[in-house]
């Protein structure tokens, strides 16, 4: 390994051992998609996800997830509002009589 590379493996190490562990830290990430993190939580959030992949890859799929939700329109406030407006009476009264009777 290059001097470089010795020098960035030992910085991390050492960051990983005075951080929080994942466990905090996978709370932080979740509550960074509901409410802004404070200067502090922002910095130990990047330095933890600087020398944890996992840490990475979780926030990722977080995004991933909720990008790909919104795509979709799960968290418009109205949506199932939206839903029940789609059925017409006549399906209401048939679904309602399908689930009533005896399988």
């Amino acid at each position: 390994m290059s001097f470089y590379e010795r020098t960035k493996h030992v910085v991390r190490f050492w960051l990983l051992r005075r951080l929080p562990p994942c466990q905090q830290t996978v709370q932080v990430i979740s509550q960074s998609m509901e409410r802004e993190l404070t200067l502090s939580e922002r910095v130990l959030l990047k330095l933890h996800l600087w020398v944890c992949m996992w840490c990475q890859w979780y926030m990722e799929h977080l995004e991933l997830m909720r990008s790909s939700l919104r795509a979709e329109g799960y968290e418009t406030p109205d949506a199932k509002l939206e839903l029940a407006t789609v059925l017409s009476d006549d399906a209401r009264e048939r679904i309602k009589q399908s689930l009533k009777e005896p399988r």
